[in-house]
């Protein structure tokens, strides 16, 4: 098998406020290989961008990486320094973020952030990086490439400055994109033609993309792998297919009983989540989903369990999975006598 092109092992953020820590990220690993797509889900709050944002070193002033390591390419992205990670970012590594129009310039000409971040990464002439950007432009499918390279954001819409964005993002052939929440912000259409957008380019570009989104039909149709992530751990992991057909942990249950089936033809009321995510002050010291687990017993609350095998390259984070837990159909469900 083929070196993962990210590694990360351990991964630790916190966040120190005049509360105290909070524990935003706690022992976060996973791999990524060149040219695959994970995509990273879970409510707000369960760590997803911070995880991302750890790695890039974009965190802010009170956050923190306590533990952990991120060797990308085999250089540990968590001991860089501010110079090491600015050559890295945008050019190896790019992100895409949650709102557009926060992200871009207001006062810079779309084009001009696009030519920009060409010439902090290449050396090239002026004239090269303008060619380049309109080559961007007509890869992203904005029309009228090289008129539009003079517009300003706010005369574009939502849709055409995510795409603007993804344009600077893929303007140095970054070998990881990095996309957080990137169709938040936009309607049903526009969401669809933007992840169909990234899924060719990735399939085109052989670059390797991590997807954050709290959306698991966007997982569904884009990813090659999932985490699941809650209370800053990762509680399931696996293939994608295998995941969705055979959830192995209660929370994922629970965000898959809580989204509308539209195959299905019958009309089933939706099962929401009980209860609230933990507060990462005063994390838990068990299961951080026990408190609102309808499956919890008194180990779940006692001690914190391990990623458990739930199948082919399937892992899941449950007391459920021990040999001497009690079956449970449909988590367990393997296990359960016919």
């Amino acid at each position: 098998m083929s070196t993962p092109l990210l590694s990360v092992t351990n991964l630790s953020t916190s966040f120190f406020t005049s509360r105290g820590e909070v524990k935003a990220v706690r022992g976060v690993s996973f791999e990524l290989r060149a040219g695959e797509i994970l995509g990273i889900v879970g409510e707000s709050g369960s760590g997803k961008s911070i995880t991302c944002m750890s790695l890039m070193g974009l965190l802010r002033s009170s956050g923190r990486v306590i533990d952990g390591s991120a060797l990308f390419e085999g250089r540990d992205l968590l001991t860089l320094d501010e110079d090491e990670l600015s050559a890295l970012r945008g050019n190896d590594i790019s992100m895409i973020f949650q709102d557009p129009m926060t992200s871009l310039n207001p006062t810079l000409t779309v084009g001009e952030q696009v030519i920009e971040t060409i010439l902090r990464h290449r050396k090239v002439s002026r004239s090269e990086a303008r060619a380049r950007a309109i080559e961007l432009f007509e890869l992203v499918r904005i029309p009228s490439a090289a008129k539009r390279l003079r517009s300003y954001p706010h005369e574009f819409s939502g849709g055409m400055r995510q795409r603007v964005m993804i344009a600077i993002a893929l303007a140095c052939d970054p070998k990881l994109l990095i996309a957080d929440e990137p169709t938040t912000a936009l309607d049903v259409t526009i969401q669809r033609q933007i992840l169909a957008l990234l899924k060719e380019l990735q399939g085109r570009l052989g670059m390797a993309v991590i997807l954050i989104t709290h959306d698991l039909g966007v997982i569904a149709e884009t990813a090659d792998r999932v985490l699941v992530m809650y209370g800053g751990m990762v509680m399931e992991e696996g293939p994608v297919r295998e995941l969705f057909a055979r959830p192995s942990h209660p929370y994922t249950q629970g965000l898959l009983a809580s989204i509308p089936d539209l195959r299905d033809d019958t009309h089933h009321r939706l099962t929401p989540i009980p209860g609230s995510p933990p507060d990462m002050l005063r994390p838990p010291k068990g299961c951080p989903f026990a408190p609102r687990c309808a499956h919890a017993m008194a180990q779940c609350n006692a001690a914190l369990p391990p990623l458990y095998d739930a199948g082919p390259a399937h892992r899941a984070r449950c007391w459920l999975h021990h040999p001497e837990a009690p079956r449970v159909a449909g988590i367990t469900a393997e296990l359960v006598p016919a």
